[in-house]
């Protein structure tokens, strides 16, 4: 059925995020051990116990089971000394976890999906006998553990599981002093998918208790479009008005209607139980009766904070509405420079609402945009499990630091930065990063220090990743890099220390003799400066021998309107970013005569700054007359130059595309675009222009690489 699909993959998308960051949330809970936060307890349980909600829901028994059996031991271990095999289970169990979602989903749905499931599509179906094996193993270890917190007595404990259930699988109906309420849920009246929406209200009755009843059923629900009626009877402790709430504020609910008693609960439907996976296992709880233990009991249902309203939206979709927003902007700015030519009785009317449709589409741009902002913690989720993982491979000791989590990218940048920035946060720990021995005898900490910090400048995001290990071996990579034949021994010899570095991200180069199954074929490096390349922006690195390295990532925030600055030279028009502008300023340099640095100079704000003429970097006529002649100051890097153009245009905004072969391996230029006039315009890198000038301060790459305006 169409409503179970698309709440399965709901459900698939919901619950992969959960696992990142319950991944990330256990290997901090190894390293607290002995002071673990009550509240990082809590969000690592609320998280699994969502799990096995939603996969109960669906009927997803395997599933179940496995969290169900996670989520037992979780409640044993809060009041235990934590033991490293502990995590490594259930580290374990988030991983079956993943490849159980990516099983269950279907071919239909995983179209929607494809970008993050994609890798593990093809992997052989899961045997049920290892899903039992893992069940046995959490549940044996959940055994072993005595539950001495006195809000999880080991008799509730055991007992729970033991009579939650009678012996034809049905729920057995809480004790009469729990209030009973019947509640009627209408759903808006343009649904699109009611069946699925009956999932997510029987859901969220049996988070807040236990449901007794749901008439119709979400199976009954999902095959008509009517009634958009639910009635639903439950059984809670929770504040009835926090109930209806709860309810009130799920998407497309209308209203909520909740009267308390009104009927005998033992006579509701009884929901179904999920089935059983190891004959010594605690049969999996079911989502209608998902009561946590005491000891989580709190947070589940009183003390939950309410996170505000939201709804997923598929990528592909907001990329067609990005699209769609500027090439209406473009259209609007076409009727804008063709109202130029009206009589002047009538211009004045049409450009005044040019202007404020003009306004109206710059907004809902604008609004596009920042819905495909996500926060660079969706890529820092998933390396604590990595760096871990790799570190106990390598038998090395790695601390990692995560800073400027909430700064925020286009989601297409965070989707193409996950495998090289993992690439490089791998390639620290094993290059990088020395081993406990070698460190001690630097004279360095055992525990090596990975750090991610993410920042804005301007309208650029810059990823340092900073490791405090031994360095890059500069000579090393001078000598790999003649013996590949990538460069001769003369040239090698002329580069300075940092253009050496550079050669680090040749194809194939690379500085171990022996290949691992970690690192050590060079094809790591080159990768991740095409896929930052690709996005527009630039990888840089430096590095000090005995004290570590840092591989600096310049990204571009957004997919948006750049605002242009229209120049002219030799004839031709180019667009330089506005962000990059410092002043504009005009100057007779011709009339200062001789060949001295004043004579290549002009004033900004009381201080010399060198020029350089743009038509000769170009190699094209300058057509400026002789005498006063516009200047372009720009910033890069904190270092200030000027341009010498033919002609100032204007300023234009417009949507920049990254060039295309051979251009994009052309120094100076960053991309193209559409005038409103319909007139391709290229636009200029000034990092580019800095390098291709020989601006002291800004040092000349050794390798051709793509431009970032």
């Amino acid at each position: 059925m169409v409503a179970e699909r698309n709440y399965l993959a709901l459900f698939v998308a919901e619950s992969t995020d959960q696992l990142e960051r319950l991944g990330s949330e256990l290997v901090e809970l190894e390293a607290a051990r002995e002071a673990v936060p009550a509240d990082l307890w809590d969000s690592i349980f609320r998280r699994v116990h969502s799990i096995k909600g939603g996969a109960a829901t669906l009927e997803l028994s395997l599933l179940v089971g496995v969290a169900h059996a996670a989520e037992e031991l979780i409640a044993r271990q809060r009041s235990q000394p934590l033991g490293r095999d502990v995590v490594d289970l259930l580290l374990e169990a988030c991983d079956l976890l993943s490849k159980l979602l990516r099983q269950a989903l279907t071919p239909s749905a995983a179209s929607e999906h494809a970008s993050a499931l994609a890798a593990d599509r093809q992997a052989a179906p899961i045997a049920e006998a290892d899903v039992e094996g893992v069940v046995a193993r959490l549940a044996k270890m959940s055994a072993g553990l005595h539950a001495k917190d006195p809000r999880i007595p080991i008799q509730a404990v055991d007992e729970r599981a033991a009579t939650a259930l009678g012996a034809d699988g049905s729920i057995v109906p809480p004790p009469p002093e729990v209030p009973r309420y019947t509640l009627r849920i209408q759903l808006g009246a343009r649904c699109a998918a009611p069946g699925a929406r009956a999932m997510i209200v029987q859901r969220k009755l049996g988070a807040v208790g236990t449901l007794l009843s749901q008439d119709p059923a979400p199976a009954q629900q999902a095959q008509s479009r009517t009634p958009l009626v639910i009635h639903a009877r439950v059984a809670s402790t929770v504040d009835p008005e926090t109930i209806r709430q709860s309810c009130l504020k799920l998407p497309e609910v209308e209203s909520v209607e909740l009267r308390a008693g009104l009927g005998d609960p033992s006579e509701a439907v009884p929901a179904q139980a999920a089935p059983t996976l190891a004959p010594d296992s605690t049969p999996p709880t079911p989502a209608s009766d998902s009561a946590p233990p005491p000891a989580f009991a709190g947070f589940l249902k009183g003390s939950e904070p309410t996170p505000e309203a939201t709804v997923r939206v598929r990528a592909a979709a907001l990329d067609q509405l990005l699209d769609a927003a500027g090439e209406v902007l473009g259209g609007v700015l076409r009727l804008r420079e063709s109202a130029r030519s009206l009589p002047e009785t009538h211009a004045p009317a049409f450009e005044a609402e040019i202007d404020r449709l003009r306004r109206m589409v710059r907004e809902l741009h604008g609004k596009v945009v920042s819905a495909r902002l996500t926060p660079f913690s969706t890529l820092t989720e998933r390396l604590p499990r990595a760096v871990r993982d790799l570190s106990r491979r390598l038998g090395k000791e790695v601390e990692l630091e995560v800073r400027g989590a909430d700064v925020e990218l286009d989601r297409a940048i965070i989707d193409a930065m996950g495998n090289p920035l993992t690439h490089l946060v791998r390639n620290a720990i094993d290059h990088g990063l020395e081993s406990p021995e070698e460190r001690a005898s630097a004279g360095k900490p055992a525990l090596g220090k990975l750090s991610l910090r993410a920042r804005r400048e301007r309208d650029r995001v810059m990823v340092d990743v900073i490791d405090d290990g031994r360095g890059v071996d500069v000579a090393a990579v001078r000598r790999k890099a003649v013996e590949s034949g990538a460069i001769t021994a003369d040239a090698a010899a002329a580069l300075s220390d940092a253009q050496a570095l550079e050669l680090a991200f040749l194809p194939g180069l690379s500085t171990r003799d022996a290949a691992t199954e970690v690192s050590g074929r060079g094809v790591g490096l080159d990768a991740v400066m095409r896929a930052v390349e690709t996005l527009g922006g630039q990888l840089s690195a430096s590095s000090v021998v005995g004290h570590g390295s840092t591989f600096t990532l310049e990204l571009p925030r957004s997919v948006a309107m750049a605002n242009l600055l229209l120049i002219q030279v030799g004839g031709e028009l180019f667009g330089i970013p506005l962000v990059r502008v410092l002043v504009t300023i005009e100057s007779d340099l011709s009339a200062r005569g001789g060949e001295g640095f004043a004579s290549r100079s002009v004033v900004v704000a009381g201080e010399w700054v060198r020029s350089y003429p743009l038509a000769q970097l170009f190699g094209l006529p300058s057509l400026a007359p002789p005498g006063p002649r516009p200047f372009v100051v720009l910033d890069v890097d904190k270092t200030t130059f000027a341009l010498a153009v033919d002609r100032l245009v204007g300023q234009e905004e417009a949507v920049v595309r990254p060039l295309f072969a051979p251009l994009d391996r052309m120094p100076g230029l960053a991309g193209t675009c559409v005038l409103a006039s319909g007139r391709p315009l290229l636009v200029l890198d000034p990092r580019g222009l800095a390098e291709l000038a020989g601006v002291p301060g800004i040092e000349k790459s050794v390798l051709h690489k793509k431009g970032a305006a």
